[in-house]
């Protein structure tokens, strides 16, 4: 069910919160710099080989993150649902040319913060070096976590493991992308699916 316009910037404040306790100006400092956005399915909201100057914070849909290898084959190296910020951010905090593209698999409402002027408020502000900070190491136990999925797990644990934690992935996203994900060819995902339904 959609989100009502209160109950989204509710959702963006209680996850900003979560991780830093804002003052009132400086809450309003990001509410100024947050604007609502829409994307259609297969838009991309990051293009590879730009810096990047947005953080997202997804309120409906579901993204993909990819990246190419040296033999210039597509893989989905992440994917993003409602809820989560989502950004290339070495390339916004370093503001060097992205690695990576960001693309709707669904349509996408989402907020989305500007990010220069956030930049120079980490100079200024304990708060904002802090919630970005966190941001920086949840995503790196993040990747450290995938990583050692991908080594350690078979294919099937590491279905179910997405199935666990993000449940809607079967619905949103392609099994194409979904198999890219999880390391494993589509056919091999598609015997994971038949021999968990049978």
């Amino acid at each position: 069910m959609p989100l009502s316009a209160s109950n989204k910037i509710h959702l963006v404040k209680e996850s900003i919160f979560r991780l830093a306790n804002f003052s009132s100006e400086e809450w309003n400092f990001y509410q100024n710099i947050i604007e609502e956005i829409s994307f259609k399915k297969k838009s991309f909201l990051t293009k590879r080989g730009e810096v990047e100057k947005y953080a997202y914070f997804i309120l409906e849909g579901a993204v993909k993150y990819e990246a190419i290898t040296e033999d210039g084959k597509e893989i989905c190296v992440d994917l993003g649902f409602q809820g989560n910020l989502v950004s290339s951010f070495s390339s916004c905090l370093a503001q060097i040319p992205s690695s990576i593209s960001i693309q709707a698999v669904t349509n996408i409402k989402a907020y989305r913060l500007y990010y220069p002027p956030v930049l120079e408020l980490l100079e200024t502000s304990k708060n904002a070096e802090r919630f970005h900070r966190l941001i920086a190491e949840q995503l790196y136990i993040r990747e450290t976590r995938r990583t050692y999925t991908l080594i350690s797990k078979t294919a099937e644990h590491r279905y179910l493991h997405l199935l666990e934690n993000q449940p809607d992935a079967l619905r949103l996203i392609p099994i194409k992308d979904l198999a890219s994900y999880l390391g494993i060819h589509p056919d091999s995902l598609s015997r994971i699916r038949n021999s968990i339904k049978g």
